[in-house]
């Protein structure tokens, strides 16, 4: 059996991580499996996805375009040296991860007398759109896969789509298990200062407004709190700095910024943790970190948060509204024995759940599966 997983970015954006990880873990369980990806276009100084595959342990290509901002000419090549490629390697399953490689792999493929089968992770955070072309492209998909069992029903439904060709393959993460450092000194806060955890891009789709409004309903009830906030965006400003002085809570909530060497101990600092809407991939990467650290969290029910957090053992899943996110962030806070038996929930269950190892297995068991399926 041999895959070709594609990756049309070169970005160390949120799919990144957990594609090339599942690369890794199928390689290790002895799969034959290459990543194709998009090159570095220009000399980038931070991490991209052509310097983390250099530091893995698994077969990669570089010799396709995957221009994800379409251009004819990088489209139509690739279209061809997929299937070259495919024909030449003997390629069983093709495996894309986002929209672009998708389409190209659909049109490469579909068309051809004897081909592989094509797989597709969904990614998205709400699902993928339900239109015209993605049901046209998913009527030739072999096989679907997402994080999230919520996700996943939403989209057999939304593309008809057999649900003997589909799978829910929990997301793994690899635990941090290094030193942390005391960061409460840079921050000015006092030994018996409760801290409430943010992580994220700071975009208005994030559910912020609801965190500012809910944290404010916090403060008039519960003493010594503050909120701190890890993060960068360009929209900073209209997403939180502007929302703050609006609510007067401009002295309560610390905006770190973003954080690299020391981002473990940041999340050490946290007391709790809190994520109203995952990012544009729905991996909740973040939201997994802090729980593989043993840290209970406060999640809506949007997406599939759920899918991640235990509502009443390992923290709680509220609606996307200020009210009842308030009232469980005043529960936790407020009951210490809480937090810590929660917190020890959230850390087992990152460790037997999120596992790369396991994640490997499942899929390799899946594609197995469609092998067998097919006509």
């Amino acid at each position: 059996m041999k895959i070709l997983h594609l990756f049309s970015d070169w970005k160390w954006t949120g799919p990144a991580e957990p594609t090339l990880s599942l690369c890794e873990a199928l390689t290790n369980a002895g799969v034959d499996v290459t990543l194709a990806y998009r090159k570095t276009p220009e000399d980038f100084q931070g991490r991209t996805v052509e310097k983390e595959i250099k530091k893995g342990n698994f077969k990669s290509y570089g010799g396709f375009r995957l221009n994800r901002y379409f251009s004819l000419k990088d489209w139509s090549h690739d279209v061809k040296a997929i299937q070259t490629y495919v024909l030449k390697n003997g390629i069983d399953i093709v495996h894309t991860n986002l929209s672009h490689d998708y389409f190209t792999a659909i049109f490469a493929l579909s068309f051809m007398r004897k081909r592989p089968l094509i797989v597709r992770t969904d990614h998205k955070r709400d699902g993928m759109p339900v239109n015209m072309f993605m049901r046209w492209s998913m009527s030739r998909t072999d096989g679907l896969v997402s994080y999230s069992r919520k996700i996943m029903e939403q989209d057999i439904k939304g593309f008809h789509f057999p649900v003997e060709r589909t799978s829910v393959v929990p997301p793994g993460i690899t635990p941090y298990e290094g030193p942390v450092q005391d960061m409460r000194s840079e921050f000015d806060l006092h030994k018996d200062e409760l801290v409430i955890g943010v992580i994220g891009r700071l975009k208005p789709d994030r559910g912020y407004d609801v965190i500012l409004k809910a944290f404010k309903h916090v403060k008039e009830r519960v003493e010594h709190v503050k909120l701190i906030i890890v993060g960068r965006s360009s929209q900073i400003e209209k997403s939180i700095r502007q929302p703050l002085l609006e609510l007067g809570l401009e002295d309560d909530v610390i905006i770190a910024g973003y954080r690299v060497d020391d981002y473990f101990s940041m999340i050490a600092l946290f007391d709790l943790f809190i994520m109203m809407r995952a990012g544009s991939d729905g991996s909740a990467r973040a939201l997994r970190e802090v729980m593989a650290m043993g840290k209970p969290a406060i999640v809506s029910d949007m997406g599939m948060l759920p899918d991640l957090v235990e509502d009443g053992k390992t923290g709680y899943v509220v609606k996307l509204e200020e009210y009842g996110l308030a009232e469980k962030m005043e529960a936790l806070l407020t009951d210490k024995q809480r937090r810590n038996t929660f917190g020890i929930k959230a850390k087992k269950t990152a460790l037997e759940q999120w596992n790369y190892g396991q994640q490997a297995k499942k899929m390799e068991e899946f594609y197995q599966k469609l092998l067998a399926l097919k006509p």
